[in-house]
């Protein structure tokens, strides 16, 4: 199957496992082209997508295990800087497998995560897309989904978790936060100097309803368990920006500890662990505790 180039998105659909003779294409979208076809027609995705099937859909790699049962559990897996969603997907897939549940995992160009308007810019524009595309598995697989996803991120896809987990708690069943350098605290303002200073996004939700069109819900957010994790090494000032560090102080071990005190404070089931001898990296230990901590909520 060649390229779908449409006039809003690409996508690109391979798909594997055992009877998966059919194509898996986008829906119609006026003025598609596929393959030199100018015709504006784009094939329908077949009625089921059999178990066992990894698609392609735009910047997004989808892995359906083979045990997998309606409604589908999704796993949302979220790359840290440089990587992809298929690398992230990869390590992940054989407790997924165990567990039914099905892994997306969107590949991601990030920016400068040192700088706080361009996180800010970007992960309000990065839950928007994921959560449009959770509401598209529906109709790519043919099977019903669970709308309450589990989240896991390492790094910069760590912090993206974390926002996801605050725009849309409603549609999130549990988070795994791997070695973030950044978090974004659920609150709306910091005591300071005797008085409250408003704590805005990517710090804190205060103008969450400016950004995302709705605000803040603390009373759906406290129901969202969290696990983070972070390297006993991973202690170097160096290493973050330092934007952050009046908030949840100056490197990611203090960082994971002080944000989830704040969680707990919040009304949040909320655990943090720091793994010995580890530095700023995703280990297998991590990976299992972090599933594991997914697969009991």
């Amino acid at each position: 199957m060649g390229l779908v180039s449409l006039l809003t998105f690409s996508a690109v659909v391979l798909l594997t496992g055992p009877d998966l003779a059919t194509p898996l294409l986008a829906r119609p979208v006026h003025g598609a082209e596929i393959d030199g076809d100018h015709s504006g027609t784009v094939a329908l995705a077949p009625a089921r997508v059999h178990p066992g099937a990894e698609l392609r859909v735009d910047d997004f790699f989808v892995h359906i295990p083979a045990g997998a049962t309606e409604p589908l559990n999704v796993l949302l897996a979220l790359h840290g800087m440089g990587g992809t969603g298929e690398d992230e997907a990869g390590p992940l897939v054989p407790r997924a497998d165990a567990e039914h549940w099905v892994v997306v995992a969107p590949t991601t160009i990030y920016g400068d995560w040192r700088d706080p308007a361009q996180v800010a810019r970007e992960d309000v524009v990065q839950t928007a897309r994921l959560a449009a595309f959770l509401d598209r598995l529906p109709d790519l697989t043919g099977l019903a989904v669970n709308p309450r996803v589990l989240v896991y991120g390492f790094s910069r896809g760590g912090q993206a978790a974390n926002r996801f987990a605050l725009a849309y708690p409603d549609r999130v069943g549990g988070v795994a936060i791997v070695s973030a350098g950044t978090y974004t605290l659920p609150l709306a303002s910091v005591a300071a100097n005797g008085s409250d200073v408003a704590l805005a996004f990517p710090y804190g939700v205060a103008n969450f309803n400016d950004l995302f069109g709705w605000p803040f819900n603390a009373a759906d957010f406290s129901g969202v368990p969290i696990w983070v994790g972070v390297g006993a090494r991973d202690s170097d000032p160096t290493d973050v920006p330092h934007q952050w560090d009046g908030y949840i102080g100056d490197n990611r071990l203090e960082r994971a500890q002080r944000f989830s005190g704040v969680l707990r404070d919040a009304g949040v089931n909320a655990e943090v662990h720091v793994f010995a001898n580890v530095g700023h990296a995703e280990t297998d230990q991590m990976r299992a505790e972090a599933l594991a901590f997914l697969a009991a909520v």
